[in-house]
């Protein structure tokens, strides 16, 4: 495997096991891995769909055209029917099934997202927010990955709701390729 500079492939093709080097480790410094490490100023790196953290390298994961958005943000895009939850990422679901505390939500993924009762703003047991089977949610993942259940909030760290929660009854909802939304 070739490892080769992030910057150097950007908006290129990029296939399953290629090796990324981050900019900070491209410049070819003599130093050791040690005192590299505490001199240079690490920059906290995203890795979006396609791409893994493999120690300070990237690993491709998906092949596609390599993206890059400000300030370190990483992803490869390429074509996907199906969508796979990352955890951050903002999404409308609909309700599926009420199950005591908890609301199953349709994502388009391939599992369906959880949401507790309490992650509405203001929401307590006594005080329980009015959501019924078939409304729309808009709210952020908090847990998403490979071994678990997709879990929604539709609050932010501080407890508010931001815009998020039970969309209203005025209004339509569009089914759009996941390259639309990208974009």
């Amino acid at each position: 495997m070739l490892s080769v500079p992030v910057q150097d492939v950007l908006g290129e093709v990029v296939l399953p096991g290629d090796v990324l080097l981050l900019p900070a480790q491209a410049a070819d410094a003599p130093l050791s891995l040690s005192v590299a490490s505490s001199v240079t100023k690490r920059m906290r790196v995203v890795c979006g769909p396609g791409l893994t953290r493999q120690g300070e390298d990237l690993q491709v994961t998906k092949c596609g055209l390599l993206r890059h958005r400000e300030p370190a943000v990483y992803w490869v895009d390429s074509h996907q029917k199906r969508y796979v939850p990352v955890k951050g990422d903002h999404v409308i679901g609909i309700v599926t099934m009420k199950s005591g505390d908890i609301f199953k939500l349709d994502v388009a993924g391939s599992d369906q997202a959880s949401l507790s009762f309490l992650a509405f703003e203001g929401a307590t047991k006594k005080n329980r927010p009015n959501v019924k089977v078939g409304d729309l949610v808009y709210g952020q993942f908090i847990v998403a990955n490979k071994d678990m259940e997709p879990e929604l909030a539709c609050i932010d760290g501080s407890g508010k709701a931001n815009g998020m929660g039970v969309i209203g009854q005025d209004g339509f909802m569009f089914k759009v390729s996941l390259g639309l939304v990208r974009k």
